[in-house]
């Protein structure tokens, strides 16, 4: 083991002592101890540095690897913060969930709808075109027009009643309206589409 003096008391001690054993005085020779960064603290660092950054901290340690480990901590922290800010300009800017309009439907009595429109066109249409309404009548004829637009026409029940309801219907409800006969009641639920010398009906489904 190597012998050095003591600068204060001219004694021998050891050149690992912290201090001179007979006066007390501070070691200023001892050599620093530094430890390199381990393979598996390095690992550590790169890819958890919040957590193994501080492990640099430690006694022993150089300077240059506390440096490395805390500026590499900073950089990481700093792309956690962008990649947070990312997903939240992108959930901002997504579009949000399309609202499903519920759309209501008018329950109609047919002699209303039908005396409206027999009395003042401009007026039933202002309270019934564009609207669903469910109503209730007789079945005056089940036919098809000259486009083959299936149809059915619904009144009182009265002879030669002008104006009717005249119900399409899209060649799914085929079948249906084959099964219907002439003077029965039938509900419907359909779109008012205005007066052409009968009340027409669009987009119609039996209830």
């Amino acid at each position: 083991m190597p012998m050095i003096t003591c600068p204060d008391c001219n004694k021998e001690m050891s050149d690992t002592a912290p201090a001179c054993l007979n006066c007390g005085k501070p070691n200023a020779n001892k050599p620093t101890e530094t430890k390199s960064v381990s393979a598996l603290l390095g690992v550590g660092i790169l890819f958890m540095p919040l957590i193994f950054s501080w492990f640099t901290l430690r006694k022993g340690h150089t300077t240059k690897a506390k440096v490395i480990s805390f500026v590499w901590l900073v950089v990481a922290l700093a792309m956690i913060g962008a990649q947070d800010r990312s997903k939240t300009n992108v959930a901002s800017n997504s579009p949000s969930p399309t609202k499903v309009k519920i759309e209501q439907i008018m329950q109609v009595n047919i002699r209303e709808i039908l005396s409206a429109y027999k009395n003042n066109e401009v007026g039933a249409d202002n309270k019934y075109k564009g609207k669903r309404i469910q109503v209730t009548g007789r079945i005056n004829s089940i036919k098809k027009d000259i486009l083959d637009n299936l149809y059915v026409t619904l009144g009182t029940g009265a002879q030669f009643e002008i104006p009717q309801i005249q119900a399409f219907f899209d060649d799914s409800m085929n079948n249906q309206l084959g099964q219907l006969s002439k003077g029965s009641p039938l509900t419907v639920v359909c779109r008012v589409d205005g007066l052409m010398m009968n009340v027409l009906a669009k987009d119609c489904i039996i209830k």
